[in-house]
């Protein structure tokens, strides 16, 4: 068997299916398509959530030299939600469905720990509040949950959260336990969706 560090949701969760309630395997299955699923996730939200805008039906410059306009002619509904959902997938939607069993506050957590990559560090440390928020801005994920918690403003609003949110976690300890809370929620549910899908 392959390991499951290189394996890609749907054969996780064949994994999971497979497995019997409890085993090692399983279990570990479930934490690693719980941790693809949040990576699902950020990533439509900081990624492709900008790319599916779409323009009002009487803009002058969507679709510009399409014919599509309305002295032109009647709309293509079809092409127009072929183009604005072209990045949705049915993993992103399994993602939000999944979020969706979860309190806001736990969902930011689960984003927020998500977002910090450690194993990325910068070989030369980021050097100090100023540079580490660049950083985040320019979309630097090789970060501790420490700084993320530090960042977690300009972090929350990458992920789609208004500006008013503000701080939200205090710590880094408070941040990580929300998640780990959510965690343990969640991987009921990730086990309950592998048996839907198959």
């Amino acid at each position: 068997m392959r390991k499951l560090e290189l394996m890609g949701i749907n054969q996780l969760m064949a994994v999971i299916r497979r497995e019997p309630e409890g085993s090692a395997v399983r279990e570990k299955a479930l934490r690693r398509c719980l941790d693809e699923l949040i990576e699902v996730e950020i990533e439509w939200r900081i990624d492709y959530r900008h790319l599916n805008l779409g323009h009002h039906k009487v803009s002058t410059i969507a679709n510009m030299g399409e014919g599509r306009g309305e002295m032109t002619g009647a709309v293509d509904h079809v092409g127009e939600a072929a183009e604005r959902f072209r990045y949705a997938c049915r993993w992103r939607s399994m993602a939000q469905a999944l979020l969706g069993h979860v309190n806001e506050r736990q969902r930011m957590a689960l984003l927020l720990a998500g977002y910090a990559i450690s194993a990325q560090r910068w070989s030369q440390p980021l050097g100090g509040d100023v540079a580490r928020m660049q950083a985040i801005k320019q979309g630097h994920r090789g970060l501790t949950l420490a700084e993320v918690c530090g960042g977690q403003r300009i972090i929350l609003q990458r992920l789609g959260w208004p500006a008013a949110v503000g701080e939200v976690f205090e710590t880094a300890e408070a941040m990580r336990n929300s998640a780990k809370n959510a965690r343990k929620v969640l991987l009921a549910v990730v086990g309950e969706q592998s048996r839907l899908v198959a």
